[in-house]
């Protein structure tokens, strides 16, 4: 099996929106879980930053996708909250722990909704 993509990142980024939707959907799109931030390659849970994490939920996902420093400012901040922003267009359910962790909720839908995701980032960089 190959290194997850967090593994492989720079360890220093600054991502807009679109960049934070993007390597959570590579995350999602390697390994995916419920009930939890983070999964290792056992199964048990892990933050979701952990370079032993395998599987990771949409929080969880965006968490790692996103280089924060100890005490981000709105400059750092404004990118993560378009992302959501973006996401919240598409996810009616106000709790992304909840929408992930319904039971009907497939990988393939999560990684989908990402990249819709993406697309709401895209348009409105584009208005």
């Amino acid at each position: 099996m190959t290194d997850p993509p967090n593994v492989r990142w720079p360890r220093r980024f600054e991502p807009g929106p679109e960049h934070i939707l993007v390597r959570a959907r590579e995350l999602v799109a390697y390994g995916w879980c419920q009930g939890a931030d983070a999964h290792d390659q056992d199964g048990e849970p892990v933050p979701p930053w952990s370079e032993k994490a395998r599987q990771w939920s949409l929080l969880g996902a965006l968490v790692a996708a996103v280089d924060l420093p100890s005490e981000p400012g709105s400059l750092t901040l404004g990118p993560l909250r378009r992302a959501l922003g973006a996401l919240a267009d598409i996810i009616e359910e106000p709790l992304l722990a909840a929408w992930n962790d319904d039971p009907r909720r497939t990988q393939e839908e999560v990684v989908r909704t990402l990249e819709a995701a993406q697309l709401v980032c895209a348009n409105w960089e584009d208005e």
